[in-house]
C-alpha cells in the first residue's frame, strides 16, 4: 500500500509502474493533480486507487473514474499503446472594436497587412500553427462592438491564453482596459493574459504597467506591435508560444481513437448536427456515448471545436460545430431596430425577416427559430412573455439588453421603514466591478414574477401578494434587493438565490453583501439606523455562537438572529418556533377577524414554504455531492393492517410513500415501495429519519392543511404517518451525537458531527430506491433546477413551470 493522499501533488512519478507488486495506491486531496501517468496501467496487482478530491484530474477522464480501478488501468494501458500527445489550445482575442485584432492575427500568421480589413462581427474563428513546436492554437477573434459583449461572456473560459489588444494611438481610457481586465478576471481569474498594444508605428504605448500588474496579477507581459510594418510580432510570437505551452490541455494524450472521432466533425461540413448523429459517429470509432457526450465533448468544447448543451430538452439533440453560426444569429437579434425601437419586445412574427439569411447568404430554415430562441433563453438573454390569446402560444419575447434605461413608472426613494401593517427585508451588493449583463439574466431568471415593470438595471415584482424592487446602480457599484409584505422572507430567498447563483458565473468576482442594521427596534418612533452591516461578519459571528453585533452608529448590541431571520438557514430553527406558534393561534383564536386569519396563515404559509426550500437546497446538495441522488422525502405506512405493536417493529412491513418536494404544497406520489428490512438497515437510515420527521412535521402538514386546517383526509394522509415515523425515531437506537442549547440555531444542528452518519443513511436510502425501482421511474418524480439553483423532486405538474417553453412555428407563418 502506498499512500500519497495530501501531498499537492501536480504529477505523479512515472517510476511508481515499477511497483509490481502495489496494490492498494491512495492519491485522494491531491487536488492540483492532472494526470495519472500510463505506467501505472501495468500493475497488474493494483485493485485500488483512489481519486477521491483530485477535482482538477484530467486523464483519465471522470467516467473511466467512476468505473472503478480496472478501467482506469485499461485506458491507461490504451494511452500507452497508441495514445497522441495533443499539442493544441485556445487564445481568445478581445479588446474595444477597432483596435486591430483581426490584423494583429493576420500579422501573426505572416499574412500580408490590409489597411481596409472589414470589422468582425460576432466571433471569428481561426487557427495559429507553430510548425516548429508542433502547436495548433485556435484563435477566437471577438468583435468588439458592444452589443456582442452580451454573448461573448458566455464565451470567455477557463484554461485559455488571452490576448487583450489595445490601440496606443487611443490611449488606455479609450481602449478601456480596466474593463477588458475586469471582465477576464471575472470570467477566468486564473488564465494568463498578454496585453498587446496595437498602432505602435503612429504612437508609442503610454501606460504604466507595472501598475496595472500589480492589480491584475494574471497579466505576464507588454507587447507593443505594428501590426502594418511587423514591429514586435517575433517577441509577441514567442509569448505566445511560451505561454500556451504552459496551459493545462496542451501536452495531453489522447487515445487515437479520440484524434480520429474529431477529425471525422472537422470534416463535417453543416454548421451543426444532430446529437444522434454525434454520437454515432462517435460510435464508428469506438467511443462510449457516454464519453462522447461527456468528457470529449467538454475538452471540444473547450477547445472551440462545438458547443452541445445536452442538459437542454430542446437543444439536447444539436451539436454545433461552428459556434460562431450560433453568435452571428443571436446577434441580428441584438441590434434589430425594430426591437430596439419597441424598448426589447421581440415579436415572433418578426424571426422569419430577423433570421433570413446567415452571412453567406444561406436561409435560416425556419425549424431553427426555436433553437435560436431557446439559445437565447439558455444565455439569458430573453423570455417568451405570458401566454397570449386562446391558442395558449406566446408571440413575444422580451430582450432585456434592449429595454430603456428610464424606468417605465416613477419610483419612490427606496424606503428605510415598511407600510404599516407590514414587513421589510433588503439586501445589498458591494462590488468591486460590477458583473456585465447580471441585471438583464436576473430579469430573464425571474419573469415569473414580473409585474411587466422593468427597465434596464431594475424590475418591480410581485408574489403571493409580496412586493419587490431590485436596481442596479453602475456608478455606485452597488445591486439592492427590496421585499416587503406580510411575511417577505420566502420571496426574498427566492431572490436572493437567483442573484447569487448568477454572481457564481463570475469566478473572479469580488464583492460584499450588507443588511441594514435593526437599532432602531428598541426604540419605538424613533428614525431607521442608516448603518448596515456586513452579511458575511454575521455568518462568522453566528457561527463564533456571538449573539449579538454592536451598532456603529447607535453602539446598541443588535441581535445577530435577528439580523438573520429568515434569510439566512441558520434561523430556521426559530422560524419553527414560529410556524408552531402561530398554528396554536390560528386554531385557538376561533374569534378573530377574517382578515387577520389570512394574514396569519399567509404568514405560516410562506413560513412553511421557505423551510421546505432551505430543507431542499441542502439535502438534495449533499445528495448531489454523494452521487446518490434521488427523491428523499417521504413518509411510511404499515403495510399490513395488525395491531401496531412496538415490540415488533422490525418484523412489520411498511410502504414507503414518496413526496413531490413543490415548495408551496409537497404531496405524496404514486403508490409506494414496499420496505422489509432488517434491523441493521433501519439502523443506518435512521440518521435521515430524523429529518424526515422534522420535514414532515413543520413543512407538510401546515403547508397543505392551511385553508381547511386539520380535517380528517389530512389527518389520514400526513398525521398517522407521521405518527409511524416518530415511533420509529425512537425505538431505533441513535447514532446522532447530542447537541446543546447554543448549537441549536444552526442550520443542520447534528451536521457537522453527524455527516458521516447522514451521509450513509442517504446512501442506504439511494440503494433502496435503486433495487426498489430499477427504472429509476420514482412515481414520477424527476430532479428540478429552478432559475435560483435550487434542486427540488417534482411531479410532473409542478415541474412543468421550470421547463423551456418551445417556440410554436404555426403562430408565425
Amino acid at each position: 500500500r502506498l499512500d500519497l493522499s495530501e501531498n499537492q501533488l501536480r504529477e505523479v512519478p512515472a517510476e511508481i509502474g515499477k511497483l509490481q507488486q502495489l496494490r492498494e495506491l491512495n492519491l485522494s486531496d491531491n487536488r492540483q493533480l492532472r494526470r495519472l501517468p500510463v505506467e501505472l496501467g501495468n500493475l497488474e496487482m493494483l485493485d485500488d486507487i483512489g481519486l477521491r478530491g483530485t477535482d482538477e484530474l484530467l486523464m483519465p477522464p471522470p467516467e473511466i473514474v467512476e468505473q472503478g480501478t480496472s478501467a482506469i488501468r485499461s485506458f491507461l494501458r490504451e494511452l500507452q499503446a497508441d495514445g497522441k500527445e495533443r499539442r493544441e489550445a485556445k487564445v481568445m482575442v478581445i479588446g474595444e472594436g477597432g483596435t486591430g485584432k483581426t490584423s494583429l492575427l493576420r500579422a501573426l500568421r505572416a499574412e500580408a497587412f490590409e489597411a481596409q480589413s472589414a470589422t468582425t462581427h460576432g466571433i471569428r474563428v481561426e487557427q495559429l500553427v507553430f510548425p516548429e513546436s508542433s502547436l495548433t492554437l485556435n484563435t477566437w477573434d471577438f468583435g468588439g462592438q458592444h452589443i456582442y459583449h452580451a454573448t461573448h461572456q458566455f464565451f470567455l473560459s477557463r484554461r485559455t491564453l488571452y490576448l487583450l489588444v489595445w490601440n496606443a494611438r487611443v490611449g488606455v481610457e479609450q481602449s478601456r482596459l480596466d474593463y477588458w481586465l475586469d471582465l477576464i478576471q471575472l470570467h477566468a481569474p486564473d488564465s494568463p493574459v498578454l496585453l498587446v498594444a496595437t498602432h505602435t508605428d503612429e504612437r508609442a504605448p503610454d501606460l504604466n504597467y507595472q501598475q496595472y500588474q500589480q492589480t491584475y496579477k494574471q497579466l505576464v507581459g507588454l507587447f507593443p506591435v505594428s501590426n502594418r510594418d511587423g514591429t514586435g510580432i517575433d517577441a509577441l510570437k514567442s509569448a505566445i508560444l511560451e505561454q500556451a505551452e504552459k496551459l493545462p490541455l496542451v501536452g495531453q494524450l489522447w487515445p487515437q481513437r479520440w484524434t480520429q472521432f474529431e477529425q471525422s466533425l472537422q470534416k463535417a461540413k453543416p454548421h451543426h448536427i444532430s446529437a444522434e448523429k454525434y454520437c454515432n459517429i462517435a460510435r464508428a470509432h469506438g467511443i462510449k456515448r457516454i464519453i462522447a457526450q461527456g468528457t470529449l465533448g467538454t475538452y471540444l468544447h473547450e477547445l472551440g471545436k462545438l458547443m452541445y448543451f445536452g442538459d437542454d430538452m430542446i437543444l439536447r439533440n444539436l451539436v454545433v460545430l461552428k459556434p460562431n453560426w450560433i453568435t452571428k444569429a443571436i446577434s441580428f437579434v441584438l441590434t434589430d431596430e425594430a426591437v430596439r425601437q419597441a424598448s426589447g419586445i421581440l415579436k415572433h412574427e418578426d424571426l422569419p425577416r430577423i433570421w433570413a439569411r446567415d452571412d453567406e447568404g444561406n436561409e435560416y430554415e425556419p425549424h431553427l427559430y426555436p433553437i435560436f430562441l431557446r439559445l437565447m433563453e439558455r444565455f439569458d438573454l430573453s423570455y417568451q412573455l405570458e401566454i397570449e390569446g386562446r391558442d395558449n402560444v406566446s408571440t413575444k419575447s422580451l430582450v432585456p439588453q434592449l429595454l430603456p434605461f428610464e424606468p417605465p413608472v416613477k419610483l419612490d426613494p427606496w424606503p428605510t421603514s415598511p407600510p404599516d401593517g407590514l414587513s421589510q427585508v433588503e439586501m445589498v451588493y458591494r462590488f468591486e466591478v460590477v458583473p456585465p449583463g447580471v441585471m438583464s439574466r436576473f430579469i430573464v431568471r425571474t419573469h415569473r414574477y414580473t409585474r411587466g415593470l422593468h427597465w434596464r438595471d431594475g424590475v418591480l415584482l410581485e408574489h403571493d401578494g409580496h412586493q419587490a424592487r431590485a436596481e442596479l446602480n453602475p456608478m455606485a457599484r452597488e445591486l439592492r434587493l427590496l421585499v416587503w409584505g406580510i411575511a417577505p422572507h420566502n420571496f426574498f430567498v427566492i431572490l436572493k438565490a437567483t442573484i447569487e447563483q448568477i454572481l457564481s458565473d463570475f469566478k473572479g468576482l469580488k464583492m460584499r453583501r450588507e443588511v441594514p442594521c435593526i437599532c432602531h427596534w428598541k426604540q419605538p418612533g424613533a428614525q431607521p439606523c442608516p448603518r448596515y452591516h456586513r452579511y458575511e461578519d454575521l455568518e462568522r459571528r453566528w457561527k463564533a455562537k456571538r449573539a449579538t453585533v454592536e451598532c456603529p452608529e447607535s453602539f446598541e448590541e443588535v441581535s445577530v438572529s435577528q439580523l438573520l431571520y429568515g434569510i439566512h438557514p441558520s434561523t430556521d430553527e426559530l422560524i419553527m418556533h414560529d410556524l408552531l406558534k402561530g398554528q396554536k393561534q390560528l386554531l385557538r383564536d376561533v374569534h378573530a377577524s377574517r382578515e387577520e386569519t389570512r394574514q396569519l396563515r399567509e404568514q405560516l404559509k410562506q413560513m412553511a414554504e421557505l423551510l421546505n426550500r432551505n430543507f431542499a437546497r441542502q439535502w438534495n446538495f449533499k445528495m448531489k455531492q454523494l452521487e446518490a441522488e434521488c427523491p428523499n422525502v417521504f413518509y411510511l405506512t404499515c403495510g399490513d393492517r395488525r395491531w401496531w405493536n412496538p415490540k415488533d417493529w422490525v418484523s412489520r412491513e411498511y410502504r414507503l410513500i414518496l413526496l413531490c418536494q413543490h415548495p408551496s404544497g409537497p404531496h405524496p406520489i404514486g403508490e409506494g415501495y414496499p420496505v422489509r428490512e432488517a434491523k441493521e438497515w433501519w439502523q443506518k437510515v435512521n440518521p435521515w429519519l430524523h429529518y424526515v420527521v422534522q420535514f414532515l412535521r413543520h413543512g407538510v402538514p401546515l403547508g397543505q392543511a392551511l385553508g381547511a386546517l386539520y380535517n380528517e383526509q389530512m389527518q389520514e394522509t400526513y398525521e398517522k404517518p407521521l405518527a409511524v415515523l416518530e415511533e420509529l425515531v425512537s425505538l431505533i437506537p441513535s447514532t446522532l451525537p447530542q447537541y446543546d442549547e447554543l448549537e441549536r440555531g444552526l442550520p443542520d444542528p447534528h451536521f457537522m458531527r453527524a455527516e458521516p452518519a447522514v451521509g450513509a443513511a442517504l446512501r442506504a436510502l439511494h440503494s433502496f430506491l435503486k433495487v426498489a425501482d430499477p427504472s429509476c421511474e420514482w412515481g414520477g418524480l424527476a430532479k428540478t433546477i429552478t432559475p435560483d439553483g435550487n434542486i427540488f423532486w417534482l411531479c410532473p405538474e409542478h415541474r412543468r413551470q421550470y421547463e423551456p417553453r418551445l417556440l410554436v412555428l404555426d403562430a408565425i407563418q
